[in-house]
């Protein structure tokens, strides 16, 4: 096996230095995934860790970052770019989501509307290049298999084949981590969850989740076949437990499980 696709990265700094790493090394991926295939699929994570990240890549990256953070788009990405600041290439790029609670998409509790408020908004974005979950449907599992059918239909297109397991593989999935070490909506008391082996999108229960209630979650098989992994988290105890994890001092809870089968996984937190 290739090792540099087991490459393994933490970074940890400041909440401004993290966030202008991590937008970065994204807005490279996409434009290296274009390249590699024509376009570039992109998983966002809820909550409220990624709000800087989701406006950074609205507003773009200076072009002295990349330098600085020993990165370089491939051509022709590279050519194509004009002036100071380097943007998403939004026209190719295909937005899904990790895990989203059961409320409309305008509850505030809704990762969709985080998304919308901090990055959707100020992006040239198309439509269609937009699967949000549906997870103010009645039925939690029903909006699962509905979501796992979208995913399944985005990577059917010829050029864009699954994994020999039959599982797609997004170019760059993004991830929280809880406290508790539960990441997406994979939480340590949700064992069927955890061990799916097949399905790509379930619901599930979250009596301890921030708030309590039924989410729809992808699952791990499906996260650890992308191409790129990374974890973006801010707040003390978690930097301390994410560096756990990575050190492999935590092997059991949720978090822990997430290792990339032929991709790259990346943490992202700042200074405990």
């Amino acid at each position: 096996m290739n090792n540099q696709k087991r490459e393994k990265s933490f970074y940890s700094g400041s909440v401004a230095a993290m966030t202008e790493h991590a937008a970065a090394l994204i807005i490279t991926e996409a434009y290296r995934s274009i390249a590699d295939r024509g376009r570039f699929s992109l998983v966002l994570a809820g909550g409220n860790s990624p709000r800087p990240l989701y406006r950074q890549l609205a507003g773009g990256i200076a072009r002295g970052h990349l330098e600085h953070y020993g990165l370089r788009l491939p051509e022709p990405g590279q050519s194509r770019q004009k002036g100071k600041l380097i943007h998403m290439p939004w026209q190719q790029t295909w937005l899904f989501w990790g895990d989203e609670r059961c409320v409309p998409p305008g509850d505030p509790e809704s990762n969709y509307r985080m998304a919308e408020e901090t990055l959707l908004l100020d992006t040239p974005l198309p439509v269609d290049h937009l699967f949000r979950i549906p997870a103010e449907q009645a039925d939690a599992g029903r909006a699962a298999e509905a979501y796992e059918t979208t995913i399944r239909s985005f990577f059917s297109t010829p050029g864009h084949p699954h994994t020999p397991e039959n599982i797609p593989a997004f170019d760059l999935l993004l991830l929280g981590l809880g406290e508790d070490g539960h990441t997406a909506s994979l939480f340590a008391d949700n064992i069927q969850a955890l061990q799916e082996s097949t399905r790509l999108a379930v619901a599930v229960d979250a009596p301890n989740g921030n708030p309590p209630g039924k989410r729809i979650t992808i699952t791990l098989p499906l996260i650890n076949h992308a191409r790129n992994v990374l974890f973006f988290t801010s707040g003390k105890a978690k930097a301390r437990l994410a560096e756990k994890i990575y050190r492999k001092e935590e092997c059991e809870l949720p978090a822990s499980l997430v290792s990339p089968v032929n991709g790259r996984l990346f943490w992202f937190t700042t200074q405990p």
